[in-house]
């Protein structure tokens, strides 16, 4: 009698409003706080950007989704550079996220008061707009 190989799997931790929170969290707050630099360079062809960027990021989930498929393990892009180069590589890898994380919380966080300075203008100038990003990072 053959013996059954166990089914390899993730455990599922997270539900559908993590994933949402997730997602929003990172694509979303890009979108806000890049909105303005893109469209003071690209102009008139701001929708066309936004269309190619659209694409680059489906593209990426394409490729996490099927890396997840192949290496069904927690990690995404740090383990799917384990397997695919090393371990020196895998934490670089990790580092990398983990800074992007900071970066975007960082970026986001100083972006939210000039986006609410349409409710109290003197959030569009300093020391307010320092003071309201040090709040949002202190409420998070």
């Amino acid at each position: 009698m053959p013996r059954r190989r166990r089914q390899q799997g993730l455990e599922r931790v997270l539900g559908t409003p993590a994933l949402f929170a997730t997602a929003y969290g990172n694509v979303g707050s890009s979108i806000y706080y890049a909105l303005g630099v893109t469209a003071g360079i690209a102009l008139g062809l701001t929708p066309v950007v936004f269309m190619i960027s659209g694409l680059i990021f489906a593209a990426t989930a394409a490729t996490y989704a099927e890396g997840t498929v192949l290496f069904p393990e927690a990690g995404g892009s740090s383990s799917f550079a384990r397997h695919a180069f090393n371990e020196v590589v895998s934490f670089g890898a990790a580092w990398a996220q983990m800074l992007n994380y900071v970066i975007t919380v960082a970026i986001s966080a100083f972006f939210v008061p000039h986006y609410l300075s349409i409710f109290w203008a003197p959030l569009r100038t300093t020391p307010w707009d320092v003071i309201g990003g040090a709040a949002v990072i202190a409420f998070l």
